[in-house]
């Protein structure tokens, strides 16, 4: 399984009450070449948390951002510094994991039976089952061939709008897509995470992003594929 060369990407924004137990299980993990973590303008000690990590594990490498650019342009800013051939991508508030989950999510684009993974909450917590398991495209625990990247729209990615715009991109370009059950892995919903008012504003935030990222997604595909097939030898 080690014939490529592997890359985990943590991308946090006010993470410091979760991220601690996230590092635990990347660092017993052998599989990861190099661990990147982007603290995106976080205001807690996220970021005095990754420099520690980082301290302890030659593999981690810290990327901060002074201001909040969000979770698109977080894995981007990893992405571009990465020589990885396999990225895992994994969020930062993840309840229950262990070394299991990352290799039943790689194994399979390890092994070339698939392009891209996407792991899906299973038995964790009620509420992020059901919105995992009901808009699986929306995940951010995936494990994918490197090269899927440069087709993911810039545009479409930003803020929450990256998962959409990585699943279009795969689908567009017929890589193959397995999905992965999480067993126990769960992640606080927002409103338990960052408080009922503002969890519920947050919600609001990344549906809108997400459905942006839909449309600019799908009119950027389709104009790819006019430009393809009009440039095509008749």
């Amino acid at each position: 399984m080690k014939d490529n060369n592997l890359l985990i990407i943590i991308p946090a924004f006010n993470e410091g009450r979760n991220l601690q137990a996230v590092l635990d299980v990347l660092r017993q993990s052998d599989l990861p070449d190099e661990i990147f973590l982007v603290d995106d303008g976080s205001q807690d000690n996220t970021f005095a948390l990754m420099q520690s990590a980082a301290m302890s594990d030659a593999r981690m490498k810290v990327f901060h951002h002074a201001k909040n650019r969000g979770k698109g342009q977080s894995i981007f800013t990893a992405w571009e510094a990465a020589s990885g051939t396999v990225i895992l991508l994994l969020d930062a508030d993840l309840h229950e994991l262990n070394p299991g989950h990352i290799r039943a999510l790689l194994a399979p684009v390890l092994e070339r039976k698939a392009d891209m993974t996407l792991g899906l909450f299973h038995g964790g917590h009620p509420q992020t089952d059901f919105s995992s398991q009901g808009a699986p495209f929306l995940t951010g625990q995936r494990a994918l061939r490197a090269d899927v990247m440069k087709h993911v729209s810039r545009e479409a990615a930003l803020g929450y709008g990256f998962e959409i715009a990585l699943t279009v991109a795969a689908n567009g370009r017929g890589y193959r897509i397995q999905k992965v059950p999480m067993f126990g892995v769960w992640h606080p919903p927002s409103e338990l995470h960052r408080g009922i008012w503002y969890g519920i504003k947050w919600r609001a935030r990344m549906y809108a992003q997400i459905l942006r990222a839909l449309f600019v997604s799908m009119q950027e595909r389709h104009s790819w594929a006019r430009t393809f097939f009009s440039s095509s030898p008749k």
